[in-house]
């Protein structure tokens, strides 16, 4: 039997935004190392690449006025919306709390485990095969979805509104089907 080994893929290098797109009217920029977007405003960096089946990896750092996310098998660059992809939400303080950090907006609420993030770094973890989606905040098992009709698309992460968000490290590793 033949196995198909996949390597990581660094989907950010540090320095550069070099490999994304930004939408909206919120500026991203890299300081210290980190993909930044602060102040007002709202808008996506989209992965020009598109991903299938992976596992993929990052760490973000929020205050705790920002409403933040990652997209993932976004299928629409035109309208990035939970409808179009699956929305690994980042917002602790989410006026409705079962769309708190660690929940896939309108899909699997509300998290399994209730996380707090705001002030320092934390690690996201998301895998995705097939219909499976499993996402992880700070190792913690935070939703499950057996049902992902979405099979591929780009990634995207979000800023909304007000506050900072900072990403960096973000690491994907394709999967066998």
């Amino acid at each position: 039997m033949i196995r198909t080994v996949f390597l990581a893929l660094s989907l950010f290098d540090g320095s550069s935004l070099a490999g994304w797109s930004p939408t909206g009217d919120i500026a991203w920029q890299v300081e210290g190392g980190a993909i930044v977007a602060t102040g007002a405003g709202d808008g996506f960096l989209v992965s020009e690449r598109e991903f299938g089946n992976f596992h993929l990896s990052l760490e973000f750092w929020v205050d705790g006025t920002t409403n933040s996310g990652v997209f993932i098998r976004c299928t629409d660059r035109r309208r990035i919306h939970p409808d179009t992809g699956y929305e690994l939400n980042i917002w602790d303080h989410h006026p409705r709390q079962e769309a708190r950090t660690g929940a896939i907006v309108f899909r699997a609420m509300p998290p399994l485990a209730e996380v707090r993030t705001v002030g320092r770094w934390n690690t996201l973890e998301a895998e995705a095969r097939g219909p499976l989606l499993e996402l992880r905040i700070n190792g913690q098992l935070t939703a499950r979805l057996d049902d992902a009709a979405l099979r591929s698309g780009f990634i995207a992460l979000q800023h909304w509104e007000a506050g900072t968000v900072k990403f960096r490290n973000i690491v994907i590793t394709p999967l066998e089907d």
